[in-house]
């Protein structure tokens, strides 16, 4: 169960220029002087309107990285059908999706590696500058494998860009402030995931699909101007001053490979297992195999080079800094089936249109930026993230809980308040781990703790997605299966609004039921996952963000 800490006695060492906290507890970390300070007592020489700069420059780099999921579900829903007519690739439309997945999930702790060794400024001009890269090739793209590339190389840039943002801000604000820019940021990430799909669709509807990469370019170009010319290294970050050859050995390369295939093989497995390929198929099952044992030789590696390590031991064995991994992994989970059902519940069972039923997702969008960019306030107030986490997950569970019973009939008081009630929760809960990660490490950990937050997210989402989709698909044949006379095979194949093009008209009624209970019943994944995340939070420490633990 959680824990509050109370008095804790502290002294100030001057030598060491740290507040040294007594105890042996490993959760509690010392803090840089300047900042305890601060925090402690209130007298921080921090002004927000003189950071009115780098607020901006991190607002425009996590828009950028709101774009580039914005491509990732645009390419996965609408824009799918007129590439492959494009390309004449039918056979690559799995690609499409899961390469800028498979590299933002993979490359997650390489840029937390390089954050720590080099100064954050220009890792974060690197990491948009290689999503501006992506980005023109995926829209100058001739061929199905040019696009496949460029969607991969987005994502490489991508993963670096929120940890890039994140570290910024802790390097640069006070502690007991981070949480309302955390929370600001979290909640303009949740936000693109669920505004992405509509604003996709029209582009590709309405102009063309390359057009969802080329208006990366004007807004990525000014975003690096704007880091470039406005945005100063921190002075808190401490950078060893080793050649660049000896900091490049620290990047641990090999290692971070060995990570690298066991997660490509991992997510390669669930993409593929039930729906390209069976369960049973040799493929398959080599893919879990080749990353389950390139997964054990990465943990051997970590365990040989001790303080070495791509993953520390003081992150690791860190009980508040694991348990945000998981509930990151839980709520990235959870968020991510509901932005890719949900919109199909109202697609297919509704009958709503896809600008439609983005207009239906409205109370999803302002429940949760009203609640996210709150959050924040009310952590800096009372110092404490989890009782936000706790109150988040049992308002994302019952709001989760009530879409599983769902039915052609149900109405719009219904869906707009469940709606409601799971999008406050998930707004009062997902941008708190990036809090709760900054008080429980130490400054040198920050980045790598910050990498393995948005590793748990990205992983997250691409765990949830493959899973969901063959439960879905599952039941739906299932259920299928029991009425006579009908190809399931061009059912499935037929898509949302479509799939009932080809059922006869004494079936459809039935048809529809079938299609809302395998929606709905998928949607029992994220209340599973969401209690698994309070779990989590029931055991976390509580630190407070001010500083002083009262």
């Amino acid at each position: 169960m959680a824990t509050v800490e109370t008095g804790n006695a502290s002294n100030l060492d001057m030598a060491g220029g740290e507040k040294a906290i007594q105890g042996t507890d490993p959760d509690v970390q010392p803090v840089p002087a300047q900042e305890a300070e601060g925090d402690d007592h209130g007298t921080t020489d921090f002004r927000p309107w003189q950071q009115l700069p780098v607020f901006f420059a991190m607002g425009l780099g996590v828009f950028i990285l709101g774009l580039a999921r914005l491509q990732d579900d645009t390419i996965v829903g609408t824009a799918t059908p007129t590439l492959t007519n494009e390309f004449h690739a039918l056979t690559d439309i799995g690609w499409y999706g899961s390469a800028y997945r498979l590299t933002a999930c993979s490359t997650q702790f390489l840029f937390g590696k390089l954050y720590e060794q080099f100064r954050v400024k220009w890792v974060l001009v690197i990491a948009v500058t290689i999503l501006e890269i992506g980005s023109i090739v995926s829209a100058t793209a001739p061929s199905s494998a040019a696009f496949i590339i460029g969607r991969a190389i987005a994502g490489c840039g991508a993963s670096g860009i929120l940890n890039g943002v994140l570290i910024a801000i802790s390097y640069t604000v006070p502690l007991r402030w981070r949480p309302i820019c955390n929370s600001t940021v979290g909640g303009l990430e949740c936000i693109a995931m669920i505004v992405a799909p509509v604003i996709g669709g029209t582009l590709t509807t309405y102009v063309t699909w390359r057009w969802c990469f080329w208006i990366n370019l004007p807004v990525g170009g000014f975003t690096m101007a704007v880091i470039i010319l406005l945005f100063k290294n921190p002075e808190k970050q401490r950078v060893a001053d080793k050649p660049f050859l000896a900091k490049f050995k620290r990047l641990n390369i090999v290692n971070l490979l060995v990570f690298t295939g066991s997660i490509v093989c991992l997510l390669l497995a669930l993409q593929w297992g039930g729906t390209t390929y069976s369960w049973s198929s040799g493929r398959v099952i080599a893919l879990l195999v080749v990353a389950a044992v390139s997964f054990g030789g990465f943990v051997a590696f970590e365990v040989l080079r001790k303080d070495d390590a791509t993953i520390p031991r003081s992150v690791i064995l860190n009980r508040t800094a694991g348990l945000c991994l998981v509930y990151a992994f839980c709520s990235s989970a959870a968020v991510n089936v509901i932005d890719y059902f949900l919109p199909i519940w109202f697609q297919a069972i509704k009958g709503a249109t896809a600008a439609r039923s983005g207009q239906m997702l409205l109370p999803s969008i302002i429940g949760l930026s009203v609640a996210a960019i709150s959050s924040g306030f009310i952590v800096s107030a009372i110092g404490y993230y989890t009782p936000l986490m706790l109150l988040g997950s049992m308002m994302m569970a019952i709001g989760f809980g009530f879409l599983t019973a769902f039915t052609p009939t149900t109405g719009r008081p219904e869906w707009i308040g469940w709606q409601v009630m799971f999008s406050i929760g998930l707004g009062l809960a997902f941008p708190q781990p990036w809090s709760a990660i900054q008080t429980a490490l130490d400054a040198k950990d920050i980045p790598i703790g910050m990498a393995a937050v948005g590793f748990s997210i990205a992983l997250g989402a691409a765990i949830s997605i493959s899973v969901s989709q063959n439960i879905f698909t599952n039941l739906l044949q299932q259920g299928l299966s029991n009425v006579p006379g009908l190809d399931i095979a061009d059912i499935i194949n037929q898509g949302a609004t479509n799939f009932l093009d080809n059922v006869p008209a004494s079936e459809r009624g039935r048809v529809v039921d079938i299609y809302n209970s395998a929606v709905t019943r998928t949607f029992w994944t994220c209340v599973a996952v969401v209690c698994v995340g309070m779990v989590a939070a029931l055991c976390m420490k509580w630190n407070s963000v001010k500083g002083d633990k009262k």
